[in-house]
């Protein structure tokens, strides 16, 4: 059975109880959880705010969002954001979550953004490190890091996040596929090619799927709602779903009524699949 997700905080910011319960609503199985931007209360990382997480939680908290940019050149943001990511790891067993997950970052600090830097093997070696660490963290507590890659951050291809998860080297590493990150002005008419790519090269580790569509505005990709974009979830869900079924398929910046039209139009192809 597809397990279908939304990442908690493009429903809206709201209680917790109130989150988990608008996930059911709609009809998912689970939600990504970034506590800090999907939840109004501002809980400390601790097993007593965990607790009454779960106290609460009527659907499956498939993934924690710890993402953080581990090349930015404030050191003490990079050390708070592995700081919160190991917290994350030591506490995720209290919801019943196996996997904390984060990009690997931009020289451009805060903008997330293409540098020029970003896909030199400095930069690779760089991220390999600290992403070492945090899976021998994972490995101490049983759970798995899982690593996605975007165009316009240091691991930008299907072939170097393979790269990436090889050196690491370890059972307690996967990776979240976002085709839509893999894209640019240049590619993005490949789009099925280059997910195709990503499953043959990445299959073993794939453990999330990001859904996201897009339509091209002023020479720029923009995202929209799952039916109305240039993919067809029609072709590219069914190549995912054949390729890793047991992988969570997390809508993300799928947002107000897009939502439920995105989903009705994802089970619909899930159910003829089938």
């Amino acid at each position: 059975m597809i397990k279908l997700g939304i990442r908690a905080h493009d429903m809206g910011k709201m209680d917790a109880k109130s989150l988990f319960d608008q996930a059911k609503a709609y009809g998912f199985d689970g939600i990504q959880l970034v506590t800090n931007k999907a939840l109004i209360e501002d809980i400390p990382l601790t097993d007593d705010s965990f607790e009454s997480l779960k106290a609460v939680k009527s659907v499956d908290v498939m993934l924690l969002g710890s993402y953080f940019n581990p090349i930015h050149s404030n050191k003490r943001k990079v050390e708070d954001g592995i700081n919160r990511f190991k917290t994350q790891l030591r506490l995720a067993h209290i919801l019943n979550c196996d996997y904390v997950a984060s990009e690997t970052g931009s020289y451009n600090d805060d903008q997330w953004t293409y540098h020029i830097n970003n896909h030199t093997e400095s930069a690779y070696q760089s991220v390999l490190k600290i992403f070492k660490d945090l899976v021998k963290e994972a490995e101490s507590v049983n759970k798995t890091v899982l690593i996605e890659a975007a165009y316009g951050h240091v691991i930008f291809a299907p072939s170097v996040l393979r790269r990436l998860i090889q050196d690491i080297n370890s059972p307690n590493v996967g990776v979240i596929v976002d085709l839509y990150n893999l894209l640019n002005m240049r590619n993005h008419t490949k789009h099925d090619l280059i997910l195709q790519e990503a499953l043959v090269l990445l299959r073993p580790y794939i453990k999330v799927f990001h859904l996201k569509n897009y339509i091209e505005v002023d020479q720029k990709l923009v995202q929209t709602g799952l039916k109305e974009g240039i993919m067809d979830y029609n072709v590219l869900l069914p190549m995912m779903m054949n390729s890793n079924p047991d992988a969570y398929f997390i809508f993300e910046g799928i947002t107000g009524e897009n939502i439920e039209s995105s989903l009705k139009h994802i089970k619909h192809i899930i159910k003829e699949a089938v």
